[in-house]
Protein backbone atom coordinates (compact mmCIF):
# COMPACT_ATOMS: atom_id res chain seq x y z
CA UNK A 1 0.00 0.00 0.00
CA UNK A 2 1.08 3.79 0.14
CA UNK A 3 0.10 5.56 3.21
CA UNK A 4 2.76 7.45 3.36
CA UNK A 5 5.04 9.60 1.09
CA UNK A 6 6.88 12.72 0.23
CA UNK A 7 6.81 15.52 -2.33
CA UNK A 8 8.93 18.45 -2.36
CA UNK A 9 9.51 19.21 -5.97
CA UNK A 10 7.05 22.50 -6.72
CA UNK A 11 4.67 22.44 -9.50
CA UNK A 12 4.78 26.02 -10.04
CA UNK A 13 8.56 26.24 -10.25
CA UNK A 14 9.07 23.07 -12.79
CA UNK A 15 5.28 23.60 -14.98
CA UNK A 16 7.15 21.57 -17.34
CA UNK A 17 7.26 18.57 -15.40
CA UNK A 18 3.95 17.53 -16.60
CA UNK A 19 2.79 20.21 -19.41
CA UNK A 20 0.73 21.89 -16.46
CA UNK A 21 -1.42 24.38 -17.95
CA UNK A 22 -3.03 25.96 -14.70
CA UNK A 23 -1.72 25.57 -10.75
CA UNK A 24 -4.23 26.57 -8.28
CA UNK A 25 -3.12 29.17 -5.87
CA UNK A 26 -3.37 26.08 -3.16
CA UNK A 27 -1.28 23.97 -4.59
CA UNK A 28 1.38 27.37 -5.34
CA UNK A 29 1.25 28.14 -0.87
CA UNK A 30 1.13 24.41 -0.24
CA UNK A 31 4.70 23.88 1.25
CA UNK A 32 6.72 20.80 0.79
CA UNK A 33 5.83 17.93 2.61
CA UNK A 34 8.49 15.04 3.51
CA UNK A 35 5.75 13.27 5.40
CA UNK A 36 2.42 12.99 3.79
CA UNK A 37 -0.54 11.81 5.96
CA UNK A 38 -3.65 10.61 4.91
CA UNK A 39 -6.80 12.65 4.76
CA UNK A 40 -4.50 15.94 4.31
CA UNK A 41 -5.23 18.04 0.90
CA UNK A 42 -2.63 16.96 -1.53
CA UNK A 43 -1.75 17.85 -5.11
CA UNK A 44 -3.17 16.02 -7.86
CA UNK A 45 -3.16 16.55 -11.38
CA UNK A 46 -6.44 16.24 -13.63
CA UNK A 47 -7.21 17.07 -17.31
CA UNK A 48 -10.97 18.85 -18.67
CA UNK A 49 -12.45 20.02 -21.19
CA UNK A 50 -13.51 23.92 -21.79
CA UNK A 51 -13.30 24.55 -25.24
CA UNK A 52 -10.14 23.20 -25.77
CA UNK A 53 -7.71 20.02 -22.89
CA UNK A 54 -6.45 21.80 -19.99
CA UNK A 55 -4.24 20.12 -17.93
CA UNK A 56 -4.29 21.31 -14.05
CA UNK A 57 -2.90 21.04 -10.44
CA UNK A 58 -5.35 21.06 -7.69
CA UNK A 59 -5.23 20.09 -4.09
CA UNK A 60 -8.10 17.05 -3.21
CA UNK A 61 -8.66 15.73 0.11
CA UNK A 62 -6.52 12.03 0.68
CA UNK A 63 -9.31 9.37 0.54
CA UNK A 64 -11.79 9.40 -1.84
CA UNK A 65 -15.32 10.38 -1.07
CA UNK A 66 -17.73 8.77 -3.47
CA UNK A 67 -20.91 10.87 -3.83
CA UNK A 68 -22.64 8.49 -1.70
CA UNK A 69 -20.80 8.76 1.37
CA UNK A 70 -22.15 9.59 3.90
CA UNK A 71 -19.39 11.02 5.95
CA UNK A 72 -16.28 12.46 5.79
CA UNK A 73 -14.94 9.88 8.29
CA UNK A 74 -15.52 7.30 5.25
CA UNK A 75 -12.33 8.67 3.22
CA UNK A 76 -9.99 7.31 5.70
CA UNK A 77 -10.13 3.65 4.51
CA UNK A 78 -9.85 5.30 0.63
CA UNK A 79 -6.51 6.25 1.04
CA UNK A 80 -5.82 3.32 -1.69
CA UNK A 81 -7.56 1.44 -4.26
CA UNK A 82 -6.24 -1.90 -5.27
CA UNK A 83 -6.07 -2.15 -9.23
CA UNK A 84 -7.36 -5.85 -9.62
CA UNK A 85 -10.99 -4.37 -8.35
CA UNK A 86 -11.18 -1.14 -9.74
CA UNK A 87 -14.00 -2.03 -12.52
CA UNK A 88 -16.21 -4.21 -10.05
CA UNK A 89 -15.65 -1.67 -6.96
CA UNK A 90 -18.33 1.30 -6.92
CA UNK A 91 -16.17 3.00 -4.65
CA UNK A 92 -14.08 2.92 -7.52
CA UNK A 93 -15.62 1.90 -11.35
CA UNK A 94 -17.09 5.40 -11.96
CA UNK A 95 -13.94 7.08 -11.44
CA UNK A 96 -11.73 4.66 -13.12
CA UNK A 97 -14.09 5.19 -16.29
CA UNK A 98 -13.87 8.94 -16.58
CA UNK A 99 -12.21 10.28 -13.43
CA UNK A 100 -8.51 9.54 -13.10
CA UNK A 101 -5.75 12.16 -12.23
CA UNK A 102 -2.45 11.95 -11.64
CA UNK A 103 -1.09 12.28 -7.42
CA UNK A 104 2.51 13.64 -8.12
CA UNK A 105 5.40 12.98 -5.44
CA UNK A 106 8.90 12.34 -5.01
CA UNK A 107 9.34 9.28 -3.37
CA UNK A 108 7.19 6.86 -0.72
CA UNK A 109 7.61 4.76 2.79
CA UNK A 110 7.38 1.64 3.45
CA UNK A 111 7.43 -0.49 6.52
CA UNK A 112 9.32 -4.37 6.38
CA UNK A 113 8.24 -6.45 8.89
CA UNK A 114 11.38 -8.17 10.92
CA UNK A 115 10.51 -10.58 13.47
CA UNK A 116 8.33 -8.35 16.16
CA UNK A 117 10.13 -4.73 14.37
CA UNK A 118 9.47 -2.98 11.32
CA UNK A 119 12.14 -1.25 9.64
CA UNK A 120 10.87 2.02 6.97
CA UNK A 121 12.26 2.33 3.59
CA UNK A 122 12.32 5.58 1.41
CA UNK A 123 11.49 4.35 -2.29
CA UNK A 124 11.74 6.73 -5.85
CA UNK A 125 12.75 5.79 -8.80
CA UNK A 126 15.84 4.95 -9.91
CA UNK A 127 16.58 7.66 -12.36
CA UNK A 128 16.08 10.96 -9.31
CA UNK A 129 12.43 11.97 -11.42
CA UNK A 130 9.91 12.57 -9.55
CA UNK A 131 6.84 10.02 -9.20
CA UNK A 132 3.61 10.25 -11.01
CA UNK A 133 0.90 8.51 -9.23
CA UNK A 134 -1.91 6.44 -10.99
CA UNK A 135 -5.07 7.93 -8.93
CA UNK A 136 -8.66 8.31 -8.91
CA UNK A 137 -10.44 11.40 -8.36
CA UNK A 138 -14.27 12.38 -7.08
CA UNK A 139 -16.84 14.93 -6.08
CA UNK A 140 -18.45 14.58 -2.56
CA UNK A 141 -20.85 17.50 -1.27
CA UNK A 142 -21.05 18.28 2.02
CA UNK A 143 -23.86 20.68 2.38
CA UNK A 144 -23.00 23.92 0.35
CA UNK A 145 -19.69 22.76 -0.12
CA UNK A 146 -17.74 20.39 -2.90
CA UNK A 147 -15.09 18.19 -2.06
CA UNK A 148 -12.24 17.07 -4.36
CA UNK A 149 -10.88 13.98 -3.12
CA UNK A 150 -8.08 11.69 -4.39
CA UNK A 151 -7.02 7.72 -4.28
CA UNK A 152 -3.54 5.91 -5.17
CA UNK A 153 -3.89 2.80 -6.92
CA UNK A 154 -1.78 0.27 -5.73
CA UNK A 155 -0.63 -3.31 -7.48
CA UNK A 156 1.18 -6.55 -6.42
CA UNK A 157 4.62 -5.67 -6.13
CA UNK A 158 7.15 -7.23 -8.68
CA UNK A 159 9.86 -4.81 -7.68
CA UNK A 160 10.83 -4.75 -3.93
CA UNK A 161 8.64 -7.22 -2.81
CA UNK A 162 10.83 -8.28 -0.51
CA UNK A 163 9.53 -4.79 1.77
CA UNK A 164 6.02 -5.19 1.47
CA UNK A 165 3.61 -6.96 -1.23
CA UNK A 166 1.61 -3.92 -2.25
CA UNK A 167 3.35 -0.93 -4.09
CA UNK A 168 1.59 2.04 -5.87
CA UNK A 169 0.64 2.26 -9.80
CA UNK A 170 3.68 4.78 -10.93
CA UNK A 171 3.17 6.20 -14.60
CA UNK A 172 5.61 6.95 -16.86
CA UNK A 173 5.40 10.09 -18.43
CA UNK A 174 4.40 8.32 -22.18
CA UNK A 175 1.17 7.21 -20.59
CA UNK A 176 0.22 10.75 -18.82
CA UNK A 177 -1.61 11.66 -21.87
CA UNK A 178 -3.73 8.57 -22.17
CA UNK A 179 -4.62 7.97 -18.59
CA UNK A 180 -5.73 11.42 -17.78
CA UNK A 181 -7.99 11.89 -20.95
CA UNK A 182 -11.44 12.79 -20.26
CA UNK A 183 -13.26 11.47 -23.08
CA UNK A 184 -11.73 7.87 -22.87
CA UNK A 185 -14.37 6.09 -21.10
CA UNK A 186 -13.51 2.64 -21.87
CA UNK A 187 -11.97 1.23 -18.42
CA UNK A 188 -10.60 -1.69 -19.62
CA UNK A 189 -8.00 0.85 -21.93
CA UNK A 190 -7.39 2.59 -18.28
CA UNK A 191 -6.60 -1.07 -17.02
CA UNK A 192 -4.19 -1.59 -19.68
CA UNK A 193 -2.73 1.15 -19.07
CA UNK A 194 -1.93 0.05 -15.36
CA UNK A 195 -0.64 -3.28 -16.42
CA UNK A 196 2.58 -1.70 -17.74
CA UNK A 197 5.73 -1.79 -15.60
CA UNK A 198 6.49 0.53 -13.00
CA UNK A 199 9.75 2.50 -13.79
CA UNK A 200 13.08 1.17 -11.94
CA UNK A 201 12.96 2.11 -8.09
CA UNK A 202 15.12 1.83 -5.42
CA UNK A 203 14.64 2.06 -1.64
CA UNK A 204 17.03 3.08 1.30
CA UNK A 205 16.35 2.47 4.79
CA UNK A 206 15.78 5.74 6.62
CA UNK A 207 14.96 6.99 10.49
CA UNK A 208 12.94 4.38 12.34
CA UNK A 209 10.19 7.28 13.67
CA UNK A 210 9.12 8.37 10.10
CA UNK A 211 5.22 6.72 10.81
CA UNK A 212 5.00 10.00 13.50
CA UNK A 213 3.39 12.71 11.33
CA UNK A 214 4.92 15.52 13.22
CA UNK A 215 8.66 13.76 11.99
CA UNK A 216 8.53 15.97 8.73
CA UNK A 217 11.89 17.62 7.49
CA UNK A 218 14.13 16.60 5.05
CA UNK A 219 16.41 14.19 7.00
CA UNK A 220 13.22 11.81 6.65
CA UNK A 221 14.54 10.78 2.71
CA UNK A 222 18.22 10.56 4.54
CA UNK A 223 19.65 6.97 4.13
CA UNK A 224 20.51 5.78 8.11
CA UNK A 225 23.93 4.00 9.02
CA UNK A 226 24.06 0.28 8.14
CA UNK A 227 24.44 -0.15 11.85
CA UNK A 228 21.09 1.33 12.92
CA UNK A 229 18.70 -0.96 10.17
CA UNK A 230 16.56 -3.03 11.83
CA UNK A 231 17.38 -6.78 10.34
Amino acid sequence: MCGRYATFTRLDEQPGLFDLDFITEGVKERPVNYNVAPTTNVPIIVERYDDTLHREAHLAHWGLLPPWAKDRSFSAKMINARSETLAEKRSFAPSLKKRRCIVPGDGYYEWKKVGSQKQPYYITRKDGQPLAFAGLYSWWKDGDEWILSTTIITEAAVQLADIHERVPSILDQEDFSDWLDPHQENPDAALEILSHPNPELVAIPVRHDIGKVGVNTPDNIVEIPASDVIG
